[in-house]
Order: C-alpha cells, then sequence, then structure tokens
C-alpha cells in the first residue's frame, strides 16, 4: 500500500483548495476500525472483553450500533483520501486492512492517519489556509479559531460547529450546511469522519485533522508556534476532559 508522504499529502490539499474540488480527507483509528468491524467482522463479546470503552456511552455512542457503522463506513467510502494505521499489532493495521477488504473500500490514495500531527507542525499548513473560507467543526472548535485568528493570522474562519457528541452528529450536519465555506477542519472524533464526508457530498472540502487541533491549542498555551513546541499533544481522556463547555440549547 503505497501512501502519501506528509508533504505530498499537503501539497494535494494545496491543490485540491486552489481548484475548489470537492474532497474528504479521512482517517481512520483503532476506534473507528471498530466500529466498522462490530457485528460484521468482529463480535460482540470479543469487542467486550478487548475494549472497555465498548459498553459506553463513548462521546454519546454505546455498542452495538448498526446504524453508527453504516454511517461510519458509508463516511470510509467517500473518502477521496484515506488515512490507515502502520502499527502491526492486530488492533491497527490488520484491523483497518480487514475493514478495507470487507466493505471494498478504494480511496485514491492512502495515507498514515496520524500525519494530521506532523501537518500541524508546519508553518506550510497555517499558511496554506490563513484567506481560505474555513469552517471550524471541533468541541475545542472556539479556542482554536481563536489562537488561528491571534497567533496565525487567518482572516477567512466563517464560523465554527461545536460538536461534541454522537448523539449530536444530525444537529451537526445541519449546523454545517447554514455555513457557507470552502473548507471544513474537523476534529471531531467518531463523528468528524461522518462530517467530512458531509463536507465533501455538499460540494466542500472536509478534511478530518483530529488532534491538529489539540498541537494549536497546547502549543499556543505554552507560548510556542506549533512547528517550535517540542511536546506532543494530551488528550482529554488521559489528562482530563479539555473539551469547552457546551453552548445552552
Amino acid at each position: 500500500m503505497e501512501m502519501l508522504s506528509t508533504h505530498q499529502l499537503l501539497a494535494s490539499w494545496r491543490d485540491i483548495v486552489a481548484e475548489n474540488r470537492p474532497h474528504a480527507s479521512i482517517r481512520i483509528g483503532d476506534v473507528q476500525a471498530v466500529v466498522a468491524a462490530h457485528e460484521e467482522i468482529l463480535t460482540m463479546r470479543f469487542i467486550e472483553r478487548m475494549y472497555a470503552w465498548a459498553d459506553g456511552p463513548y462521546y454519546g455512542l454505546t455498542l452495538p450500533d448498526a446504524r453508527a457503522r453504516d454511517l461510519l463506513v458509508r463516511a470510509l467510502r467517500e473518502a477521496d483520501y484515506l488515512g490507515v494505521l502502520t502499527q502491526h499489532n492486530w488492533y491497527f493495521r490488520p484491523l483497518s486492512d480487514m475493514v478495507i477488504d470487507h466493505y471494498g473500500i478504494k480511496p485514491e490514495r492512502f495515507f498514515y492517519a496520524f500525519e494530521n500531527y506532523y501537518i500541524s507542525k508546519l508553518p506550510e499548513f497555517y499558511d496554506m489556509f490563513q484567506d481560505v473560507k474555513v469552517l471550524i467543526v471541533s468541541g475545542k472548535g472556539k479556542t482554536y479559531r481563536a489562537v488561528l485568528e491571534r497567533r496565525y493570522g487567518w482572516k477567512g474562519v466563517v464560523g465554527v460547529v461545536p460538536q461534541w457528541e454522537w448523539d449530536k452528529l444530525d444537529k451537526a450536519r445541519a449546523e454545517m450546511d447554514r455555513h457557507d465555506y470552502q473548507v471544513a477542519l474537523v476534529g471531531a472524533g467518531l463523528a468528524g469522519k461522518i462530517l467530512a464526508a458531509h463536507a465533501k457530498e455538499t460540494g466542500h472540502i472536509g478534511l478530518d485533522i483530529g488532534n491538529a487541533v489539540d498541537t494549536c491549542i497546547q502549543s499556543d498555551g505554552d507560548g510556542q508556534m506549533a512547528w517550535d513546541w517540542p511536546e506532543v499533544p494530551r488528550y482529554g481522556w488521559m489528562f482530563g476532559e479539555q473539551r469547552e463547555k457546551p453552548p445552552e440549547e
């Protein structure tokens, strides 16, 4: 499986934005692989023995959930570029390969699923989107937007969709449709895969950037540009929840 390098992926995104071509880059991690595999490739009995989060709720999702599985698979099939893990532990690359084969997922290109982190450490990423009409889809979106505008001079951010939980997915899609944007930068976990695909399906560009949001916010918190920051992002589930307070209904 030939993969795009970090700089090839970023250059491809630059061309896609310049051409304003509907596109989705989506990453499949270990959680997404399990959701896609449950009751099709892996039994729930096996999953419940192996994954403590499986009986949920995990950000609003409890397995089994056939609708979640089917929506995720549909999103993965929409991916023009699919990010996959390369580690050989069975629950990383082998399970992802089983999902890809089982569902006949055939993206144009593959890339490493953690390229989002490496790209978030490049000045070119921040330069590329400075004047693009960007919609941020993330539970940390307000903070991310503030940092991008203040530290990196972004002028084109048109709005934020504060995606929180799986059960708010339909609301997030409807809110995305109310914005006039070119690129959706999506850092919203499992739901983010469906939302990146939704951007493409509605004629936009959806980029599943995941923890690139955390890199930007946390490096700023340490008073540094992302490319100078020597750390790696700390995740909410490991170090205490970091998401913003959800808006009032």
